[in-house]
């Protein structure tokens, strides 16, 4: 295997365990009733989790029209 191939690996599982930690976190802001916690911006934003949209983990987010 090159390095290139390798790295593009590495980064495929990186970002598809993130996007399944972030899954995590919003299902459990939901069962909590808590925010989810972001940054953005420079700052700490919290957001309701029913306003935070689920995607599956081979699926890129979509804006939801919602900026803040």
């Amino acid at each position: 295997m090159n390095s290139e191939h390798t790295d593009a690996v590495l980064s495929a599982k990186a970002e598809a365990a993130f996007r399944q930690a972030a899954q995590e976190v919003v299902r459990r802001a939901r069962e909590t009733g808590t925010p989810v916690v972001i940054w953005k911006d420079g700052r700490i934003e919290r957001i309701a989790s029913e306003h935070v949209e689920l995607f599956p983990a081979d699926k890129r987010p979509v804006n939801s029209g919602r900026d803040g």
